[in-house]
């Protein structure tokens, strides 16, 4: 009932998809319920005619084809009649979408053949909207943008709506991941983080793997990716106003605190773990969705809907708006701790439940993206169908000869799925599953060695949960700013680089920080280092860290995934960014564990130089990933180039064996 015009666009637009689905249903003729694909050959459009006039079986090809599949008792007058009712739709079918392609303007079709009157020289009666629509003149910022970015204007919405998302997912995790350091880092100690990595987060990862895969082989991707999210922000807004304000209630264990600041040995930090358990449930589900939010949920979309062409401009820029996500996020939270009145842990409380507001309202946002940008892409296929479809019309329309599929159902019986053991077996067998790995788990195997020892120096620095939260939320701005900045450059880095070179940023920017780090915390204040010295060190280290992935390494990991096939990329996708980082945190865990108890006598500190030299180990085995999958890749190149070339030689003979036959021909035509 609305008084608004419909656009010719959107007129045009629907005309010609009802046309090509008229021609699409009548390409596909079904026969005695058997499928089959079989060419019948180019007819012309006066043999269809002939075809749908004559009675006689024996002139018409198209009866003959059918009466070799119409036998054991099937009707063929019944099959010959349905044939000629299916060539009289596909006439039609042309004759509209021929009316259509002479009656529009070239707005919203490619290019017709040569020979069309031109706009100027056919008007449409929508002419005023259609000469904006193709020369907008004016102001345009969607322009201006899209010149500025290397993005087309008809891309700006998948790719803002993208960004977005990723900014909503890194919102959540920074949030997440301050928070619950800051849990169990003032409650149990920094020492208490490889326990909950070990015994907690790991045996967790690999029940969320064998889930997720699956719900992946039952569910459709919308309702994997609802199912996937939703538990984690239940558990953000159940912890808020349940569990943390009864927190005395349900704890047990005698207190053994490490709010003083003093060293905690490891055997403490153990019984922590299990007193504070609502924290370490906290800290489980933030280290969750820590692989399953941005690695898997946000990047398995991305890859869903991008192309790879369009990957390699939008990917590096899609982390410029996600990486303004941790200065939001440390600002809100610095401002969140600020508006508190004392520093006391009693008001913490407050402080948790407007995060978790802002987290039910993040999740709601992003559901609602995910819906947005597949729509999107789903409107963009079905265009692109469309385009392809009248693209064959011209076609059918200049050589005067249509192409008929006739399909035959088939009785085999779907081949069983494979069992998820399966699955991973053959996953795995492929090279480039295992490259990328090895890179996700020595990147976490280094983080896990270097974080932890930077939080047993914050420990000893801040006590309270609200000066410690403080200081994380101003971590995070700093993060994001520096991340923001490199994001700027990401393309050109990429671009100039090249894949291999871009990947290596981040490891060995890490080790040359992790190094000086490791050094200091040995020497420390009897040798001559300052504890503060140490920790701005190890402050710049980290930072450095999570830059460097969120700008490069996320980045050329997931252009990795782009070329692999739809399992690699759900299942091996998962395995890799799920329980490969579970497993490389659960690695680093287990050492620092061996070291403390070894080495530390109960502190993490002492262990630097042990750390620092398994860091360095890690940092080999994660270049020597890089390098071979990018030969992998370079090796597949290659390949198709060979392909490409051997199919552009083999037609180059045929035309040329063509030419040559047509001279034949001609000069003997000459002769008669």
């Amino acid at each position: 009932g609305s008084s608004m015009a419909i656009p010719v666009g959107i007129r045009r637009f629907a005309l010609a998809s009802a046309t090509v689905v008229v021609l699409a249903i009548s390409l596909s003729i079904p026969v005695d319920g058997r499928d089959a694909t079989t060419p019948l050959g180019s007819p012309s459009r006066t043999q269809l005619s002939a075809a749908q006039s004559s009675d006689s079986s024996g002139s018409d090809p198209f009866r003959r084809f059918l009466g070799r599949f119409s036998g054991n008792g099937g009707d063929k007058s019944s099959a010959s009649k349905k044939l000629q009712n299916d060539m009289e739709s596909i006439r039609k079918a042309a004759n509209m979408i021929q009316t259509q392609v002479e009656a529009s303007s070239a707005t919203d079709l490619p290019p017709p053949p040569p020979g069309p009157p031109t706009r100027e020289a056919t008007p449409s009666p929508d002419a005023d909207t259609d000469a904006n629509a193709v020369a907008p003149t004016g102001f345009s910022l969607s322009r201006m943008l899209s010149k500025a970015i290397d993005i087309s204007e008809s891309e700006l919405p998948h790719f803002f709506s993208m960004s977005f998302m990723m900014f909503l997912f890194i919102y959540v995790f920074t949030t997440a991941r301050d928070t619950k350091d800051t849990l169990v880092v003032t409650n149990c100690g920094a020492e208490a983080i490889p326990f909950l990595k070990l015994y907690g987060v790991m045996p967790c990862a690999m029940i969320f793997i064998v889930a997720y895969s699956k719900l992946s082989e039952t569910l459709s991707k919308e309702a994997l990716f609802q199912v996937t999210l939703l538990p984690f922000f239940i558990f953000y807004a159940l912890f808020a106003w349940v569990l943390y304000p009864n927190r005395d209630a349900i704890h047990f264990i005698p207190a053994v605190t490490a709010a003083t600041g003093e060293a905690v040995s490891a055997g403490t930090a153990a019984l922590n773990v299990l007193r504070y358990w609502s924290f370490s449930l906290y800290f489980i589900v933030s280290e969750l969705w820590a692989s399953a939010g941005v690695p898997l949920l946000f990047w398995q979309v991305a890859n869903d809907v991008t192309s790879m062409e369009q990957a390699k401009r939008f990917y590096p820029l899609f982390a410029i708006t996600g990486n303004l996500a941790p200065i939001v996020s440390g600002k809100v939270m610095s401002w969140i701790v600020d508006s508190q009145k004392s520093t006391h842990d009693s008001l913490f409380e407050v402080s948790l439940k407007k995060l978790a507001s802002i987290k039910i309202a993040i999740c709601i946002g992003i559901l609602f993206l995910h819906q947005k940008v597949y729509a999107m892409a789903d409107e963009r296929a079905k265009r692109e169908t469309i385009e392809r479809n009248i693209r064959k019309i011209r076609r059918i329309q200049e050589e005067k000869k249509i192409e008929i599929e006739i399909k035959f159902s088939s009785n085999n019986r779907p081949k069983p799925k494979p069992t998820l053991m399966e699955s991973m077996k053959e996953l795995f067998k492929s090279r480039e599953l295992r490259a990328m790995g090895t890179m996700v788990l020595c990147y976490n195997v280094c983080i896990e060695l270097s974080e932890v020892l930077w939080k047993g120096l914050l420990r000893k620095q801040f006590n309270t949960q609200s000066d410690y939260m403080s200081y994380m939320a101003t971590f995070s701005q700093y993060v994001g700013v520096v991340a923001l900045l490199l994001q700027l450059f990401a393309s050109t880095i990429i671009r100039e680089l090249g894949w291999k070179g871009s990947a290596m940023i981040t490891p060995i920017s890490m080790v040359l920080l992790a190094i000086p780090f490791f050094v200091s915390v040995y020497l420390g204040p009897e040798r001559g280092v300052s504890l503060a010295t140490a920790l701005s060190i190890g402050t710049l280290q980290n930072i450095a860290s999570k830059v460097t992935k969120y700008s490069l390494f996320d980045p050329c990991k997931e252009m990795a995934y782009i070329p692999l096939g739809p399992e690699a990329k759900v299942k091996g996708k998962a395995a890799v960014d799920v329980l490969g980082a579970r497993l490389g945190r659960s690695i680093g865990s287990a050492s620092q564990q061996l070291m403390v108890f070894l080495i530390g006598q109960g502190s993490i500190l002492p262990c630097a130089p042990a750390l620092g030299t398994l860091y360095v180990v890690a940092i080999l085995f994660w270049t020597n990933a890089v390098s071979v999958l990018n030969e992998l890749f370079v090796e597949k190149e290659d390949k198709l180039g060979e392909v490409i070339r051997s199919v552009i030689a083999a037609t180059e003979a045929v035309q040329k064996k063509q030419a040559e036959i047509a001279e034949k021909k001609k000069a003997k035509e000459q002769e008669e």
